[in-house]
C-alpha cells in the first residue's frame, strides 16, 4: 500500500486547464472515489496518478517519493479500465498471469512459474472465477469479464489500485452486485484505491473518502455521509443526490411579503440573526426532507406550489411542482405515499431547520450554519 499525495496538480492542453490546481492526500489503504460530471477532470486525474498522462505542474508523491516523471511500470499501480481491456485470444488464466510474466526491470516482483500459477489461483478464488480460468473473454458473462479485469490488476499486488468507471458497462442489477463485491474485496485486500465514477450510488456505497470535482477543481472532500448531509457548495448540493437538492435563489428580503410572493418564505424568527433582511442567498432542501403540509394553519414559513407531475416509483413517490408566482422555479419532494395528490393541486411543504441549507448566491459557498432559536420547523 502507498500514501498518495497530490500538491497543486495541473493538467493543461494548450491554454485549457482540465485539472486546475488540485490538492489531495490519500492515506494508505483508503478507498477514495472521485465523483463528478463528464469533463470535470476526474479521469485525467486518475490517469496522471497512473502515469498515463504527464503532470503539467505541481507535484505527486507515493510514500514521499516524487512520481512526476516515473513511467507507469515503475509506480506499482494496477488499473482497471471501463472497457475491461482483456486480451481476447488469451484464457482468463493467461490474462491474469500476463502482467506478472511480462514485467521487466522489477526483479523483486518476478515470480517463478509455479508462484505465478499459485498467485493467479489465489486471486481467481477470491473473485470466484477459478472455474473459468480456461475460458476466453468471449465465453464469459459481463460480470465474469469484470472480475477477470479486476483480477489482472490485483494479481500484481499493486501499491495503488486504480479503477476508471469499471461498472458502467454492466446492467443495473449486476452493477449493484459488483458494488458489493468491490466493497468486500477492499475489506479483504485493503490496498490504496482510487475509483472514478459519475454514479452516485457507487460513490456513496464504496468510498471511505468522497471527492467531488467540477470544472477541474475539487469542490469538496470528506466522508460520504458528511458531504451529503452538509454540502460545501451549491454545486455539490445540486449534484449529489437523486433527485438533487432543491435550490432557490432569494433576492432581497428572506421573509415577509416579498419572499412569500415568490412561493418561498423563511421564518425571520428562525434565521433573522443569521442572514440580513436584504441579503441574496440560495436556499436548499433535499427532496426527502420535505414534508407535506395541509392548507391553512399559522406556519412561520413555507413553500407554496402547484403539483405538476406525480411519479409513483414503488418504494416512494416523487412530486414535481411549480412554485407560486415564481416563473419557472420548481420543487421536487420525495414522499412515502402520494397522499392522493393530482396535477393542479395547490400544496405547501416544510422541512426541519437542520435540513435547510443556505449558500452564498454569488460564490455558491455554504453559509456557516446556525441553529434556529426556536428549534421549530422552518418551511421554505
Amino acid at each position: 500500500m502507498a500514501r498518495v499525495e497530490l500538491h497543486d496538480i495541473v493538467k493543461a492542453y494548450g491554454n485549457q486547464r482540465v485539472v486546475d490546481g488540485i490538492d489531495l492526500v490519500i492515506e494508505e489503504g483508503r478507498f477514495v472515489v472521485l465523483l463528478g460530471p463528464s469533463g470535470c477532470g476526474k479521469t485525467t486525474t486518475l490517469r496522471m496518478i497512473a502515469g498515463l498522462e504527464q503532470v503539467t505542474a505541481g507535484e505527486m508523491y507515493f510514500d514521499g517519493r516524487l512520481m512526476n516523471h516515473e513511467p507507469p511500470e515503475r509506480r506499482g499501480v494496477g488499473m482497471v479500465f471501463q472497457n475491461y481491456a482483456l486480451y481476447p485470444h488469451m484464457t482468463v488464466a493467461d490474462n491474469l498471469s500476463f502482467g506478472l510474466e511480462s514485467q521487466r526491470g522489477r526483479g523483486s516482483r518476478r515470480k517463478a512459474r509455479a508462484q505465478v500459477r499459485a498467485r493467479v489461483l489465489e486471486i481467481a478464488r477470491l473473485l470466484e472465477i477459478d472455474h473459468v480460468l480456461d475460458h476466453r473473454p468471449k465465453e464469459l458473462s459481463g460480470g465474469q469479464r469484470q472480475r477477470a479485469a479486476l483480477g489482472r490488476a490485483l494479481v500484481r499486488d499493486p501499491d495503488v489500485f486504480l479503477l476508471d468507471e469499471p461498472l458502467s458497462n454492466l446492467d443495473a442489477n449486476l452493477r449493484e452486485k459488483m458494488r458489493m463485491e468491490l466493497s468486500r474485496l477492499h475489506d479483504e485486500l485493503p490496498v490504496t484505491t482510487v475509483y472514478v465514477t459519475h454514479d452516485q450510488g457507487e460513490a456513496l456505497t464504496l468510498a471511505d473518502q468522497l471527492v467531488v470535482m467540477h470544472e477541474g477543481k475539487i469542490c469538496q472532500a470528506g466522508q460520504p455521509g458528511d458531504v451529503y448531509a452538509k454540502p460545501g457548495t451549491a454545486f455539490v448540493a445540486g449534484f449529489l443526490g437523486s433527485p438533487g437538492m432543491n435550490l432557490w435563489e432569494l433576492r432581497g428580503p428572506l421573509w415577509g411579503e416579498a419572499a412569500a410572493a415568490g412561493g418561498v418564505h423563511l421564518s425571520g424568527e428562525a434565521w433573522g440573526d443569521h442572514v440580513g433582511g436584504g441579503a441574496s442567498v440560495v436556499v436548499g432542501i433535499r427532496p426527502e426532507h420535505l414534508k407535506l403540509l395541509p392548507e391553512g394553519g399559522p406556519w412561520p414559513a413555507r413553500v407554496e406550489c402547484r403539483v405538476d407531475v406525480v411519479e409513483n416509483l414503488g418504494s416512494h413517490v416523487l412530486v414535481h411542482a411549480k412554485l407560486h408566482g415564481a416563473g419557472q422555479r420548481s420543487l421536487v419532494a420525495k414522499l412515502e405515499t402520494s397522499a392522493g395528490l393530482r396535477r393542479g393541486d395547490r400544496v405547501a411543504f416544510s422541512a426541519h431547520a437542520e435540513h435547510v441549507h443556505l449558500f452564498d448566491a454569488r460564490t455558491g459557498a455554504r453559509i456557516t450554519e446556525r441553529v434556529a432559536r426556536d428549534r421549530t420547523s422552518v418551511d421554505v
